[in-house]
């Protein structure tokens, strides 16, 4: 009989405090009735009553309001897409961040020539930078130009630098790719009177060519790669002679012709030999290949104000960085 008197003071212990649950309870105090009245007309400073469960009464109106709420922002497009090619390309070699026990110079394990395989071949953009030798052709009415920048004893030809920017629109068996190139060339020489004598007069003549041009190239092995580039382009001459005073009229004289360009490039690719190094660079830069090309150009400008034209073909070298 005390058993089950203990068992049953047990089970009446363990409802209260399950009811309990660390709320208060009014019952147990003997105003608990007035403590309630208190709590429920009693307003906050904010002006918003005093909450007690089943003391508040929601309207009809309040309800079909609610219902018509939508709890969750709207969805205009798919939060998740699938990677693309490029995308899972850029994820490989990256650093490892975040963890300060990892060497800064630690990267994702991967197999630098396998690697290089996978990204050799596709590129968003590319920059070039070249040299090409200044052995065009060129012709005008007197020979003037080739005696003085050509046939002079201290004539001095420095050939041109060009810049090119690519944009590569097309990846696949093969590349294709709009671009611009920029640069300028210096040449110098004395001045010769009509009698073949040589003058005094130092002249400079500086040429800038401004080009367009569309590209296609062949990616032949992860070796090399063979391109063409063909397109129009426009070519200012700047010259300047030192017998005339700064500022007089003549000392200075400016022009611009119109013509056509094309280039033939032979592309081997330094990455593909030194693949650490160019496993870095991707790393870093997101350089997907560099190369080092041997450049066949050949140009025919004309339409100056003077009777120039500036023809033929000249050999160059130069650096192209792919990115990806």
């Amino acid at each position: 009989m005390i058993n089950k008197l203990i068992i049953l003071n047990l089970l009446l212990i363990s409802q209260v405090y399950a009811a309990d649950a660390g709320q208060m309870v009014f019952d147990a105090f003997e105003n608990s009735e007035e403590i309630v009245k208190d709590i429920k007309d009693v307003d906050k400073e904010d002006g918003s009553a005093g909450f007690l469960a089943d003391s508040v009464t929601i309207s009809e109106d309040a309800i079909e309001q609610s219902d018509e709420i939508d709890p969750f922002l709207p969805v205009t497009k798919q939060s998740i897409t699938e990677p693309t090619e490029r995308d899972e390309l850029l994820d490989q070699g990256q650093r490892v961040i975040g963890d300060a026990s990892i060497p800064q110079d630690r990267l994702v394990e991967a197999n630098d020539r396998e690697l290089f395989k996978r990204v050799s071949k596709h590129q968003s953009s590319s920059f070039s930078f070249y040299y090409v030798q200044d052995s065009y052709d060129v012709k005008d009415q007197r020979g003037i130009f080739k005696r003085t920048y050509v046939d002079d004893s201290g004539a001095l030809s420095g050939g041109s630098l060009l810049i090119s920017w690519e944009k590569t629109f097309y990846n696949s068996w093969v590349n294709l790719g709009w671009g611009a190139n920029f640069g300028a060339g210096l040449s110098q020489g004395r001045g010769t009177f009509i009698d073949g004598e040589r003058s005094d007069t130092d002249f400079s003549l500086w040429t800038i060519p401004v080009e367009l041009g569309l590209t296609v190239e062949l990616p032949v092995s992860s070796w090399f790669d063979l391109a063409i580039e063909a397109g129009p382009g426009v070519l200012g001459l700047y010259q300047v002679r030192s017998d005339f005073e700064k500022g007089a009229k003549g000392k200075r004289r400016r022009q611009v012709g119109t013509g056509y360009y094309a280039e033939a490039k032979f592309k081997l690719s330094l990455s593909n030999i030194f693949t650490r190094s160019a496993f870095s660079f991707y790393s870093e830069y997101g350089i997907s290949n560099a190369t080092l090309d041997i450049i066949a150009r050949m140009q025919d400008y004309g339409n100056f104000q003077d009777d120039i034209t500036i023809s033929g073909q000249s050999l160059g070298i130069g650096f192209t960085f792919d990115y990806l």
